[in-house]
């Protein structure tokens, strides 16, 4: 239902814009199709998770930011015969073309099974599902994977009354939960390292790079097009052998250096042909990290009742900090002039420090994982702390005393398993060994009838 909308949305716009009359009619039919745009960016991240199974997250987060980009390319490709004063109306009707075949597309399109078990949590279709989508054979393998979804969505209340929690309420929660607020810190930060790097400078302006290098601005777009397609395919191929962290540390660390070497070109110290080779490496480096892990981290951090919300919240934060680096450029490029990219590395710079000292790995846990890493690192804090509060200690953070008979207790149930292993375990009765006497072997009748006479 909701990913109709949005297709219908699109196309509602792309006709709009299509048989425009005059500037009025385009501006309009723009904002039509920005706004299913960022209704978009926020349903098919969370459509995918609750479709794919865990070994493939990471792989299909990518794989919608190579799909992002290669729409990108892919328009930049048909500017080339038909950006023109004839041509346009074809270029735009690319829109509601697109959105006819997604309309068409409907019926290979399913239904989360997560959604309709929350619904009913004996739908037969969410079982025929999840059985299409795992190439499951047996029914006891379908009710397993079933109960993992029930599971999952018996966590998903804010409070007790689950199914009436509002977006509001459900970010107020999260702004409450000690170790949900630091996931959430998180995820906007890397939001806002997304955009405020500069890398939509670089889309928005990469004309400035090309001036005396290359004719044709739009070849010029292009070529930054096409670098990121490739740089996109090859994060494809990490995003499932290599930890979410590492990969952000190389990509805002590349970026840094290329931006710090754009500024030195910039000031006349290298070629034009060097500017371009690092504007090529920033837009590398930022497809192989910063790029598509924002997004897919969001599903990685959250359980299921938080996802939607927190998926809305990075949404408008992204959004925001793209229309402002889009907006100030221009200023910071003539105020500053060959130092307009040394903000954006000092962004770069700090997203580094963050990582580092905050940012939590997701790969290969689930987001129980993480609160429980959480618990164990604040609970730390507080046992290391000496100052001398009576702070109650039984909130969601983890009471020590309760943490410390936890940690007694699995060293005691490991103790035990070691001695089931050696076979020194009590049982409760003592067992059989070589010192006691063996008892005479009876035959079958006296074992039957416990040495009754017959």
């Amino acid at each position: 239902g909701a990913m109709a909308i949005c297709i219908y949305t699109f196309l509602i716009g792309g006709i709009i814009q299509t048989t425009a009359k005059n500037m009025i009619f385009i501006t309009v039919a723009r904002f039509i199709i920005g706004f299913a745009s960022g209704f978009s960016s926020v349903l098919v991240p969370i459509y995918l998770g609750e479709l794919a199974p865990p070994t493939l997250r990471g792989t299909l987060g990518t794989l919608t930011q190579f799909c992002l980009v290669t729409g990108i390319y892919v328009s930049d490709l048909l500017a080339f015969p038909f950006a023109t004063e004839k041509g346009w109306r074809i270029l735009f009707s690319v829109t509601a073309v697109a959105s006819v075949i997604q309309i068409l597309c409907f019926p290979f399109l399913i239904e989360s099974p997560r959604w309709l078990l929350g619904r009913d949590r004996a739908s037969r279709r969410a079982r025929h599902i999840i059985k299409k989508l795992r190439g499951l054979r047996y029914d006891h393998e379908i009710e397993i994977e079933v109960n993992h979804f029930v599971s999952a969505a018996h966590k998903q209340a804010c409070d007790n009354n689950e199914e009436n929690t509002s977006s509001k309420v459900a970010f107020l929660a999260m702004l409450m939960d000690k170790q949900i607020r630091k996931l959430l810190v998180c995820s906007l930060v890397l939001q806002m390292a997304q955009q405020l790097c500069g890398i939509n400078a670089v889309f928005y302006y990469s004309t400035m790079f090309f001036e005396g290098l290359i004719d044709s601005p739009l070849l010029g777009t292009t070529l930054v097009g096409g670098v990121n397609v490739v740089a996109t395919y090859i994060a494809l191929l990490l995003m499932e052998n290599t930890n979410r962290r590492t990969l952000i540390l190389w990509s805002a660390g590349g970026m840094f250096v290329s931006s710090v070497m754009l500024v030195v070109c910039l000031l006349g110290y290298f070629s034009k042909m060097a500017s371009l080779f690092f504007v090529i490496s920033f837009v590398s480096f930022f497809e192989i990290g910063l790029g598509p892990i924002p997004w897919l981290i969001v599903a990685e951090m959250f359980e299921a009742k938080y996802v939607a919300t927190a998926m809305s919240a990075s949404c408008q934060l992204n959004w925001v900090c793209n229309f402002i680096v889009g907006l100030i450029f221009p200023y910071m490029q003539s105020s500053l002039g060959a130092f307009s990219f040394l903000p954006f590395a000092v962004v770069l710079l700090f997203t580094i420090i963050f990582v580092i000292v905050w940012l939590p790995e997701t790969k290969g846990t689930t987001p129980e994982e993480l609160r429980d890493d959480i618990v164990r690192s604040l609970s730390h804090l507080m046992l290391l702390s000496d100052d001398g509060s009576n702070e109650n200690h039984s909130s969601s953070v983890g009471n020590p005393i309760d943490i410390e008979w936890r940690r007694a207790m699995d060293d005691l149930k490991q103790q035990e398993e070691e001695d089931m292993k050696r076979g020194t375990y009590n049982y409760g009765f003592q067992p059989i060994n070589s010192n006691l006497v063996e008892a005479p072997e009876l035959d079958w009748q006296t074992r039957i009838t416990g040495g009754a006479g017959t």
